[in-house]
């Protein structure tokens, strides 16, 4: 057994001797003191405590039902070893109302931000497969593309092909919820999971991207056969798909770096700095198209790209919106 197995099973069983001895206390706490046992555990035992015992227990009833099966997620996404668990916990475990829930609030504001950042990784990796497996595609046909696969209706789609029981819900405030909001439910969770995968894999862009590709990119592929015949060979058409990568490698790369360097902020606060970071000019002209060649020059490296993107560019841009905001992105 891996160490990890052992520390698992010992966890468990601690787990349920804490649990036999607080059972065994509480017996012998009613044998001792009768009925009035019940002051050691209702801090207000004559206020209206019984009343709200079966609304407690419905609430409870609702988490056991929405806890997240981290056992099976590992294999219907097929990692077995999937050490980060919270991040599996936070991809699934979404809801439509939670947000208006003050004990689920902070865990959806977490699941907004890795659905950001796997949709930002789930174009790149789509774009750059596109661009390297069909190196005479139109680049018209390479944005048409990417657009078909990034849909709500087919990432919900790909959620629904792993066959998770966390992704069976269609109940919003107690009314059935419509099949575009469920798609748009799916979709949004399907790039939070990848987004987990992602920071799983220690933001290892080429792991990441070859899970997608493998499980769920290239087996669709074949469907879109009147774009992917669409070839063009011309310099005009390659330096456009240049810009089109380059342009999918920035916004990866400047959300990653945003996800990382702001822990506390929420999705819509790292779209606003993204989009700031755009306004500011901060990129010479014609720089997407550069940027998709400095790629390709490192061997599409995606790990060398950021870290050059955001030596030179980036993280500079982003201490000056700071030093020019203060603290009004917070």
């Amino acid at each position: 057994m891996t160490v990890q197995g052992t520390n698992t099973v010992e966890n468990n069983l601690h787990k349920l001797w804490e649990e036999l001895e607080a059972a065994r206390k509480m017996q012998d706490d009613w044998m001792n003191h009768g009925v009035d046992f019940v002051d050691l555990y209702v801090e207000d035992a004559g206020g209206d405590w019984l009343e709200k015992w079966g609304k407690n227990e419905e609430e409870l009833e609702e988490i056991k039902i929405n806890k997240v099966d981290v056992e099976a997620a590992k294999v219907a996404i097929g990692i077995s070893d999937f050490w980060h668990t919270e991040l599996l916990e936070t991809a699934l475990s979404s809801r439509g109302d939670r947000s208006q829930n003050q004990c689920y609030a902070g865990q959806e504001v977490k699941h907004k931000r890795l659905s950001l950042l796997g949709g930002a990784i789930f174009g790149a990796v789509v774009t750059d497969r596109l661009y390297r497996e069909y190196p005479d595609l139109d680049c018209d046909a390479i944005s048409t593309l990417k657009a078909r696969l990034a849909d709500n209706q087919k990432l919900s789609e790909f959620a629904q092909s792993l066959n998770l029981k966390e992704l069976n819900w269609r109940v919003c405030s107690g009314q059935k919820t419509d099949q575009i909001e469920y798609n748009r439910f799916l979709a949004e969770t399907f790039e939070a999971l990848l987004g987990a995968i992602y920071l799983e894999f220690d933001r290892d862009f080429f792991r990441a991207g070859n899970w997608l590709i493998q499980k769920l990119i290239e087996p669709t592929l074949g469907e879109h056969l009147d774009l992917t015949q669409q070839s063009k060979g011309t310099l005009e058409n390659e330096l456009k798909r240049r810009e089109i990568l380059g342009a999918e490698i920035l916004e990866a790369i400047a959300i990653d770096y945003l996800y990382n360097r702001f822990p506390d902020r929420n999705s819509s606060q790292l779209t606003r700095w993204k989009n700031l970071l755009g306004a500011k000019e901060i990129f010479p002209k014609e720089f997407k198209t550069k940027l998709g060649s400095h790629y390709l020059e490192l061997e599409s490296n995606f790990s060398r790209t950021r870290d050059w993107l955001v030596d030179n560019f980036i993280k500079t841009a982003v201490d000056e919106l700071e030093d020019e905001t203060g603290d009004r992105l917070q």
